[in-house]
């Protein structure tokens, strides 16, 4: 008798991510819906898409005692974030990736896993999508409690005196954390993680 080992791939799940920028708060923070077969870099670039960054410094991510990084360097294996998948970490619900953005500064976000379900038939075009949030984003190179200090002024007086924009236009308006538009950020969402892909993994 010939046995033959047949491999079922398991279904594509839907992960449903809290994400939330450290040391603010929870004034600054997105639940965002991803699919189980989604790289990590991918989610990485979407954390900075939709927390309107820059995205021009390098980010790791640590889930329990491995750092998943976006290169190699010189001699040393690491375990890389475009050769693993979401749902290939083994998350367990309430589990949390910690993600490290700029090196320098240390801005950093946390990823929590609030809950896992089965992909609709035919829906997996729709992900990943942000289905809540607050804060319209960070600002580059502003350390957490600088970042902090301005929220507390605009939360007082209405007033950040930081004029930053992800775009580089000299022109722009003051900065308000309080000017989310989920909306806004979903249409450009795929747009900008493609962009940023593009950045980072053509010049890495």
């Amino acid at each position: 008798v010939l046995y033959i080992e047949v491999k079922i791939p398991m279904a594509v799940q839907v992960y449903t991510l809290k994400i939330t920028y450290a040391g603010c708060d929870n004034k600054i923070w997105r639940t965002a819906a991803v699919s189980s077969n989604y790289p990590l870099s991918k989610l990485g670039y979407m954390v900075l898409a939709t927390f309107d960054t820059k995205a021009y410094h390098l980010f790791e991510m640590k889930y329990k005692d491995t750092t998943y990084f976006l290169t190699e360097e010189g001699i040393y294996k690491r375990n890389l974030l475009r050769a693993y998948k979401v749902g290939q970490l083994g998350l367990s619900m309430g589990d949390t990736i910690e993600m490290t953005y700029d090196m320098g500064c240390e801005q950093v976000f946390h990823i929590e896993l609030l809950d896992v379900s089965d992909m609709p038939r035919g829906h997996g075009t729709a992900y990943p999508k942000i289905l809540d949030g607050a804060g319209r984003g960070i600002v580059d190179d502003m350390p957490a409690s600088e970042l902090l200090e301005a929220i507390r002024k605009i939360d007082e007086d209405g007033h950040s005196e930081i004029y930053y924009s992800s775009d580089g236009f000299d022109d722009v308006p003051e900065w308000d954390y309080r000017d989310y538009r989920i909306v806004f950020d979903n249409a450009l969402l795929k747009g900008a993680i493609e962009q940023i892909c593009d950045g980072y993994e053509d010049n890495p």
